[in-house]
């Protein structure tokens, strides 16, 4: 009699289940069999990786690559904002890769006129290893073998989409979408330009709705034309360079 009782309830469990009992084993297995997708230290994807070298005429000290905001007008280095910092690897050529995961700082955005484009602007640079973010609020004077930027590089951070025919369509040579941005940096001696070169230049802005009194007053249509640098979109895959030494751009000379 128990044989049969046994047997007839083994029967039952082995035929079709309930509907709450088959809800209760797909959670379960949900529960099992999904793994953690993430760690507590997980800061997302970043919005932006880049890698580079530093390069030195003598021995390499500590260092670290840190990204740098810089607070004041272009090209001034001056000013700045400690943000990101990643270690250098040494070896030869000593290497380092730097990843934003954070939109650039309030303190470092700014327009280059009213209705334009919202930018922020940084540099790379090397700066002494373990050094607190307090104390790099300028960098010293060239020459320091502790120190040193990539001048031939900015990092731009865009709020917004660059309209076509604007201001900073002009001034960063092309009409680049929203976010981060590596951008070429040439130094530029405005003496250099020809009076009708000059002309035509300043023309070009007021027709981009840059006013033009005549001055090269900051500003002004041919303010920016005389600026000490042009810029333009870095081609795909060029790393940063950080040279010891250098904290600022280079006086351009005329072709």
């Amino acid at each position: 009699m128990n044989r049969l009782m046994t047997t007839a309830s083994m029967h039952r469990l082995s035929g079709p289940r309930p509907a709450w009992l088959c809800a209760i084993l797909a959670i379960g297995a949900l529960v099992v069999g999904c793994d953690p997708q993430a760690t507590n230290d997980y800061r997302g994807e970043p919005l932006v990786t880049l890698q580079g070298q530093v390069v030195s005429s003598g021995a390499l000290p500590p260092l670290e690559a840190a990204m740098l905001w810089q607070r004041g007008e272009p090209p001034s280095t001056d000013d700045l904002e400690l943000a990101t910092v990643a270690p250098v690897q040494s070896g030869f050529p000593a290497s380092f890769i730097i990843s934003l995961y954070q939109p650039a700082p309030q303190a470092a955005r700014r327009s280059l006129m009213p209705g334009e484009v919202v930018f922020a602007r940084a540099t790379a640079g090397a700066i002494p290893f373990g050094i607190a973010t307090t104390q790099v609020g300028s960098l010293p004077a060239s020459g320091n073998p502790s120190y040193g930027i990539d001048a031939n590089h900015w990092v731009i951070f865009l709020a917004s989409n660059v309209p076509v025919g604007s201001l900073t369509e002009w001034w960063l040579g092309a009409a680049l979408h929203a976010g981060y941005h590596l951008i070429d940096v040439a130094p530029f001696n405005g003496v250099c330009m020809t009076a009708d070169q000059l002309n035509a230049c300043a023309a070009e802005l007021v027709a981009r709705g840059v006013a033009d009194d005549g001055s090269d007053n900051p500003g002004t249509a041919r303010g920016f034309c005389t600026a000490s640098y042009r810029l333009a979109p870095a081609y795909p895959g060029e790393e940063l360079v950080l040279n010891l030494g250098q904290v600022g751009l280079n006086n351009g000379g005329c072709p």
